[in-house]
């Protein structure tokens, strides 16, 4: 606050967002302050009752302004949830990508002062955390943010196919790649399978993923035994979970595998209480956020691009000593890669992991590769696309 003087009540910023179109465009929510605008590092704008349509617990205070949740739609439309403010009903605001404010009367007046997360899936559709107990709440302005006749809202109960509640304390909520959207609650991970189907009920129901143990023909629920405070989505669809004893877990991409488990007793997580988890799109690097500060992981997942166009390979070139991995980085999600020496032996084999593939400089007898120049060969899945790359390889 030191450098941008204009911050003023907006001390505690605890949500961000991001403009999916312009990464120097930030939206910070602070839980008392309104909405700070940055671009490029620069101050913008605080808005607060005075210049938006966000409202405030105590009238004429500006130090009272909760955001809960910030989450950009496809339109750059910036939507926020307003936590306990003084109507308790207009607690869903959204700033159009034309910076012109609206509030919406979502909410009955009984619901409770917080309102926290807010994601929103491929079908437009807001999903927002609710107080504990009460599940959460899915909102569609169906395209016409000015038009509120046609918007479609529903409290959602996070209840299997026989109507019975899974649970309803929800800390955390994620929408992955599929569209699918995972639900993390103090019973473990439930999903919604089919979100667009919300509205009109349509076989609309949680599922739980089950995970065979070790009793013939029985299983467990995916991490039904821990409170998922905190949920990311990696580059190759993969599910990182944060928990609120149990440390951080990565899951595979349909949550049946487990391919990870950090705590701090078998690793540098600082805490086995997770607050948050954010992933670096370019790098894959993942932060955990913890009751006792912040640590990252530098894991192999990337966001994937859409073509070959920014492949990059590091190392290059491999000098002697280097034990590490070497990434091949910029690949279409899924990409098969095939490394080969320079008169076409294959070497090594692999697929991207979302925009990712890495190599541990071994052939397939897991022998460090000789001296000389190798080939990177990257397809896609139906080999519409191709690039290739060379890595030097010094011993």
């Amino acid at each position: 606050s030191s450098q941008i003087p204009e911050l003023g009540p907006a001390i505690d910023l605890s949500e961000i967002a991001i403009n999916p179109n312009n990464p120097s465009h930030v939206f910070f929510g602070s839980y008392g302050g309104g909405v700070l605008e940055l671009n490029n590092g620069n101050f913008v704008a605080l808005y607060d009752y005075t210049n938006s349509s966000l409202q405030t617990i105590i009238p004429n205070d500006k130090y009272y302004i909760r955001i809960g949740g910030l989450a950009f739609d496809q339109d750059e439309n910036l939507w926020v949830t307003n936590s306990g403010n003084q109507s308790n009903i207009n607690m869903l605001s959204v700033r159009k990508a034309n910076g012109q404010w609206k509030s919406f009367s979502t909410f009955n007046e009984m619901l409770s002062f917080d309102i926290s997360k807010i994601v929103i899936d491929k079908n437009n559709t807001k999903w927002i955390i609710l107080p504990r107990g009460r599940g959460l709440f899915a909102f569609n302005e169906n395209g016409t943010i000015d038009n509120t006749n046609d918007d479609n809202k529903k409290y959602v109960s996070v209840s299997d196919e026989n109507g019975e509640i899974i649970a309803n304390d929800i800390y955390s909520i994620a929408v992955d790649k599929d569209g699918i959207v995972w639900v993390g609650t103090n019973k473990g991970v439930p999903f919604f399978y089919n979100p667009e189907n919300v509205f009109d009920g349509t076989n609309f129901y949680a599922q739980q993923v089950k995970i065979p143990n070790e009793n013939p023909g029985q299983a467990n629920y995916l991490l039904e035994a821990e409170t998922v405070t905190a949920i990311a989505i990696d580059g190759a669809n993969k599910k990182w979970f944060g928990t609120e004893t149990g440390g951080v877990f990565l899951m595979s991409a349909d949550g049946t595998q487990e391919i990870l488990h950090f705590t701090k007793e078998n690793s540098p997580l600082l805490s086995n209480s997770i607050i948050s988890i954010a992933i670096e799109p370019v790098s894959g690097e993942v932060f955990f956020a913890t009751d006792n500060g912040i640590i990252s992981y530098r894991a192999t997942a990337t966001e994937p691009e859409e073509n070959f166009h920014n492949v990059t390979v590091f190392p290059n070139p491999v000098r002697p000593g280097y034990n590490g991995t070497i990434a091949i980085n910029g690949l279409i999600s899924n990409a098969d890669v095939k490394i080969s020496d320079i008169v076409g032996n294959v070497v090594y084999q692999t697929k991207s992991e979302g925009g990712q593939a890495t190599w541990n400089g071994r052939n397939f007898s897991g022998e460090r590769v000789k001296t000389g120049v190798y080939l990177v060969f990257c397809t896609n899945d139906d080999g519409s696309k191709t690039y290739a790359t060379k890595i030097l390889f010094i011993n």
